[in-house]
């Protein structure tokens, strides 16, 4: 496999973008691009999680899909700060900068896709959390005015091809109108809302406008969704509020709400936990679910036989 990380900016060395490439050979499909998975990492718009980056790379890699991670704008570049301290807002942190890092990384793989091997129509775009929204944001606006005055491509080269989405916020408005009770709670809603908006509290307008639930149309992808009935953080209505926005625009879409599970859970095993609590081998399923979502939605193209040579069936040993 082929590592390689890329600054999407010049001037942002926060903002990049890292490639794990299957290295081909001639025992596998040597000459057809792969499909890809972009991954965005949650973290409260206030960091980029690793439990939600490297690991889940690599099992969509196993899969045989090119993988990437996108490190997108967060506040202050990542740089934990207190949530209760008065603070300037970051403006490289504010809508529409996260979304628009996506629809930079989607034209660097297209730059690359002949050096990568990736079939850039192909591009799926994977969330967690605030990266969740970030993705569905992304899918809900690729063919906005936002990404054109940013960028100036046509808007063929932003269209994902899916999202695979987990315990992610989709309606903002509903998401701030849900009692907290927790304390802790309260001032990290106050702090996402501050990285993204520049504001404690914003507008319901703001609010609405960045609810990618509200903003569902018929050119956006297909989806697979998942969640747990137990989180705490995000409530499980965000994932079905989105699962009801597709099912009315007539978009393909699955969605698994597991009974228990705290929010944050990424793999939900070993390969992602830091303890005991977040294994829990019934969430565990989703990544086998999402593979099959994608063998069905955007597949990797194979040919029936394998080439000459590599017919493994046809040796004999006495």
């Amino acid at each position: 496999m082929k590592v390689e990380t890329v600054q999407l900016y010049e001037n942002r060395p926060d903002v990049t973008l890292t490639a794990y490439v299957i290295e081909e050979s001639a025992e596998l499909q040597n000459e057809k691009p792969r499909p890809a998975i972009m991954i965005c990492p949650g973290g409260a718009y206030a960091f980029c999680s690793d439990r939600e980056a490297e690991p889940i790379a690599l099992r969509f890699a196993a899969m045989g899909y090119q993988a990437f991670v996108l490190r997108y704008s967060v506040f202050h570049k990542g740089r934990m700060v207190n949530p209760l301290k008065e603070l300037e807002p970051d403006p490289d942190s504010l809508y529409p900068n996260a979304m628009c890092d996506i629809g930079a990384a989607m034209l660097c793989i297209r730059k690359k896709a002949s050096e990568w091997r990736v079939d850039p129509d192909a591009v799926v775009l994977c969330g967690f959390s605030a990266g969740a929204h970030n993705c569905a944001m992304f899918c809900t606006h690729w063919n906005s005015k936002v990404l054109q005055e940013r960028f100036h491509r046509p808007e063929k080269e932003f269209r994902p091809a899916g999202a695979i989405l987990g315990y992610g916020f989709y309606d903002w408005v509903d998401f701030r109108k849900q009692k907290v009770d927790n304390k802790f709670l309260r001032a990290m809603n106050e702090a996402i809302d501050f990285s993204y908006f520049g504001v404690r509290h914003p507008s319901e307008e703001q609010l609405a406008k960045c609810s990618p639930a509200r903003c569902v149309t018929d050119k956006t992808p297909p989806m697979f969704l998942w969640t747990t009935g137990s989180d705490r953080t995000v409530p499980p209505e965000q994932s079905l509020m989105m699962g009801v926005a597709l099912a009315k625009a007539h978009i393909p879409y699955e969605l698994h709400s597991f009974e228990t599970g705290d929010h944050g859970l990424a793999n939900a095993d070993e390969s992602t936990a830091c303890s005991r609590e977040q294994v829990n081998a019934e969430v565990a399923q989703w990544m086998q679910m999402a593979q099959r979502w994608l063998r069905r939605n955007v597949p990797i193209d194979l040919p029936e036989k394998p080439p000459m040579g590599f017919d493994l069936s046809l040796l004999h040993f006495d």
